[in-house]
């Protein structure tokens, strides 16, 4: 792997992505809108193209031929109702744009960054043969993700393309806007409404970029490997978080019910203000879920590390959200 292309490469993921490529002497040609901070990367030998994954034309002028790597990393994460128009723009639209200039442009290999949101809400262990409900949801991260995936499914099916996906869990670490940074402030602030009564596994997004790398050169052709990390309840990692600030949390847990229903209320009084709420619906279901998930995959044919120091990842994140202000 020599040269590369990324989308999404000023996002969490995309910024360690980046960072570990150029450490591994990869040459990095990078899409960025016009208006993208790329701050986090502006030491960094980056070849930056302007252009737009939802707009094919503009992609496609942008992405230089014979990449051996297409990392498709652009995402909206959004957890908002109110969003899911340009989530879908970027997420579907984006996606199969991505896959349209990728053999256009003939890049070699395809690694598609994904999520655990494709698979949807199961009450047993998943893995990656366990059937994608994401389609199912209400939420449209879900539907989208999902649906992307099958998108470049449908690519390797016609053998158009010799694409990797990336199902990562709960991505821990820095730099991040929109994730647990807010968790982190809300018990920095005494905000915290509850703590969710649900089970998460937690990454370290260093690990689930390495494991990009590893899967550009190791991951079979039309596979799926779930990115799996520390599994803890909410409880546990709010711990964690306290223990890291030096503040209090609570020993248990606050009623499903009752998140939904404040998330709900919360969803009302946005309405009127037009801001965003903290918990939304939709992030109230992640925050809910049981989810448990198996990296066995990723770790026996990627060499995948799922050992996550969640202490670690936080300090990292906590760091960076201290050299903002």
């Amino acid at each position: 792997m020599q040269r590369v292309f990324i989308t999404g490469a000023t996002g969490f993921l995309g910024t360690n992505l980046v960072r570990q490529l150029i450490a591994a002497d990869v040459e990095v040609h990078a899409l960025k809108r016009q208006t993208s901070d790329t701050r986090e990367l502006d030491n960094l030998p980056v070849h930056w193209h302007i252009g737009d994954v939802t707009h094919h034309q503009s992609l496609l002028a942008a992405c230089p031929e014979n990449m051996d790597v297409f990392f498709h990393a652009a995402a909206d994460t959004s957890m908002w109702k109110r969003k899911n128009t340009t989530q879908n723009r970027i997420n579907l639209t984006g996606t199969d744009n991505a896959i349209a200039v990728a053999i256009e442009r003939r890049a070699k290999r395809f690694v598609h960054t994904s999520s655990i949101a494709a698979y949807g809400v199961h009450d047993t262990l998943i893995t990656e043969a366990t059937e994608q409900l994401g389609e199912q949801s209400f939420c449209n991260y879900y539907r989208t993700k999902h649906l992307s995936e099958k998108a470049v499914k449908k690519a390797v099916a016609e053998q158009q393309l010799d694409a990797v996906i990336l199902n990562p869990c709960h991505l821990v670490g820095a730099p991040d806007h929109h994730n647990w940074s807010q968790m982190i402030d809300m018990v920095d602030k005494d905000r915290l409404p509850g703590v969710p009564p649900g089970l998460g596994s937690f990454c370290d997004i260093k690990e689930v970029a390495r494991a990009h790398l590893l899967a550009a050169e190791q991951g079979r052709t039309g596979e799926n490997y779930i990115l799996s990390g520390k599994d803890l309840s909410f409880v546990a990692f709010v711990s964690e978080i306290g223990q890291m600030l030096g503040k209090k949390t609570p020993k248990r847990a606050t009623p499903a019910w009752v998140l939904k229903t404040f998330a709900q209320l919360s969803v009302l009084g946005a309405n009127v203000t037009g801001r965003e709420p903290e918990l939304t619906p939709e992030k109230a279901l992640i925050v809910c879920d049981q989810l448990q998930v198996s990296s066995a995959k990723a770790q026996q044919e990627l060499g995948y590390r799922a050992d996550t120091d969640v202490q670690s990842a936080l300090r990292d994140c906590y760091d960076w959200m201290q050299s903002l202000s």
